[in-house]
C-alpha cells in the first residue's frame, strides 16, 4: 500500500486521536467580550491583592530597618535621611 495516494486522515483511527482538543463552543461576540471583561476583573483583583501584600511586606521591612538602626545607634544624620 502506497502512502502517496492516501490522505493523512487515514492514519487517525479514532476521533479521540485528533490533536485539536475536546469540545468547541461557539458564543456571540457580546458574550465573549463579557467573558473577557470578567476574566480581566478577576485578574485585576488578584493583582491588587498581591500589591497590597507587597506593600505590607515593604512596611514591615522598613520597620525592621528602623528598629535595627535605633538599636545599634545607626540612625542617619539629618543630611543622610532615609527616603523611601
Amino acid at each position: 500500500m502506497s502512502f502517496y495516494n492516501l490522505s493523512p486522515f487515514h492514519l487517525i483511527n479514532d476521533m479521540a486521536q485528533i490533536p485539536f482538543g475536546g469540545d468547541v463552543y461557539v458564543i456571540s461576540d457580546a458574550k465573549y467580550a463579557e467573558l473577557r471583561q470578567k476574566q480581566a476583573a478577576d485578574e485585576i483583583a488578584v493583582l491588587q491583592n498581591r500589591l497590597l501584600s507587597y506593600e505590607r511586606a515593604a512596611d514591615k521591612l522598613k520597620e525592621t530597618i528602623n528598629e535595627l538602626q535605633i538599636e545599634h545607634d545607626l540612625l542617619p544624620k539629618a543630611s543622610e535621611e532615609w527616603t523611601a
